[in-house]
């Protein structure tokens, strides 16, 4: 009669099985007979009792595996409870992809999003509900932001986190140093991709928006344009003799002006008919010409 212990390798199970195998040959069978008993750390022993069983000795491992799985269970219990408090990691989770959903990019665009640390001593309860992402009212989905992370469970919470959504892409900037007054022209343009999120008053993306249009200042080489930079050339000027184009209906009547005001391709101008001295509202459509709608 042989006594021997198995200590199974859990960290947190301390249980010993004792078994007493008496090696009879019987038909081929082993008999086993004793007691096989654990204790996890500070709670109630099993205990199971076996008296003169006979399993084949190939299923004797399988014999000590079953009877050891409650114990192995309950503790899983004991070593994976529920989390008490949030992960802060669970929190950028929800914000990372809240913003993701609202912002996706542009044709031609990339972005990268941005998320500040939080306050590792920062402790909020476990939210079972799930959490909930949000941006404040008015705020503007591009560079510096804040986004809201609540919690709406029965003891509800809020955590504010800053981010920096950064968005690229091709725009137009000069190739080379433009003065004040100059006609913009092909040759004085480049695409180059960069960071347009900062581009608050606004950028150009295509070449035709911008060929012909003066530079409202000087600008150097590298020079993201934007609207502000630049104005459209003007086709009249004030004191210019112009042809005024009225239309009614089929009819279109030609008659000789004056221009009362400076105005580019589609803008509204005053002038004043040279015949009747009436002064007529209309709009620039080219160059010494003004087009009136009767």
């Amino acid at each position: 009669m042989d006594e021997q212990s198995i200590s199974p390798g859990k960290p947190m199970l301390s249980a010993t099985v004792k078994y007493i195998l008496i090696k009879q040959q019987l038909n081929n069978m082993n008999t086993m007979a004793g007691t096989i008993s654990w204790a996890l750390d500070g709670h109630t022993a099993r205990q199971v009792c076996v008296t003169m069983w006979q399993i084949p000795a190939s299923r004797l491992l399988l014999f000590v595996v079953v009877g050891l799985f409650p114990a192995i269970a309950h503790t899983e219990t004991l070593t994976n409870p529920a989390p008490k408090y949030q992960s802060l990691a669970s929190l950028h989770e929800a914000a990372r992809d809240f913003l993701q959903s609202q912002v996706p990019p542009e044709s031609g665009t990339s972005q990268e999003i941005h998320l500040g640390r939080l306050d590792s001593r920062l402790r909020l309860g476990f939210c079972e509900t799930g959490l909930q992402a949000f941006v404040p009212a008015g705020s503007r989905l591009q560079g510096k932001l804040t986004v809201g992370v609540q919690c709406p469970g029965e003891k509800p919470w809020t955590v504010y986190i800053p981010a920096n959504i950064r968005v690229f892409g091709d725009v137009l900037t000069t190739s080379r140093p433009i003065s004040r007054g100059d006609a913009i022209t092909r040759a004085d343009i480049i695409a180059r991709r960069q960071e347009i999120s900062t581009l608050s008053h606004g950028y150009y993306r295509q070449t035709e928006d911008i060929i012909g249009k003066l530079a409202v200042r000087s600008l150097p080489a590298g020079t993201p344009l934007t609207p502000r930079m630049l104005k459209a050339r003007l086709l009249v000027h004030r004191g210019d003799d112009v042809t005024i184009l009225a239309n009614t209906g089929l009819l279109q009547v030609r008659s000789k002006g004056k221009a009362l005001q400076n105005a580019a391709l589609g803008e509204r101008i005053t002038v004043r008919n040279t015949r009747s001295k009436r002064i007529i509202e209309g709009i620039a459509i080219k160059a010494g010409t003004v087009q009136v709608h009767m």
